[in-house]
């Protein structure tokens, strides 16, 4: 028996790191379309020790991801490589002007 999970059911769960730490929340499921292709990425909002201001957000591909039997999602990423994921996918986006 299969069981199909849609985007809906996964928004706000709980992320974990491949050491079990909780590292956020997911705040959207992204599809993007290539010519021969399409990828699914769970973006998820990073914790931070100040609860105001922005939450920096990561893009992780669905199979580098998986569902945990307490509902919790895992990443196969420690919390130094997501931010560090994170602060790269900023500067793919806005690049520094020279």
């Amino acid at each position: 028996m299969s069981s199909n999970i849609t985007p809906e059911m996964i928004i706000d769960k709980i992320v974990v790191d491949i050491n079990d730490e909780k590292v956020g929340i997911i705040s959207d499921v992204i599809e993007e379309k290539y010519k021969k292709i399409s990828m699914h990425f769970i973006e998820v909002a990073l914790d931070k020790k100040m609860p105001w201001g922005f939450k920096d957000k990561v893009k992780i591909r669905t199979t580098d991801s998986e569902l945990l039997d307490n509902g919790h999602i895992k990443v196969k990423y420690t919390k130094k490589q997501l931010k560090i994921m994170a602060t790269e996918q900023k500067v793919q986006k806005h690049p520094p002007h020279n």
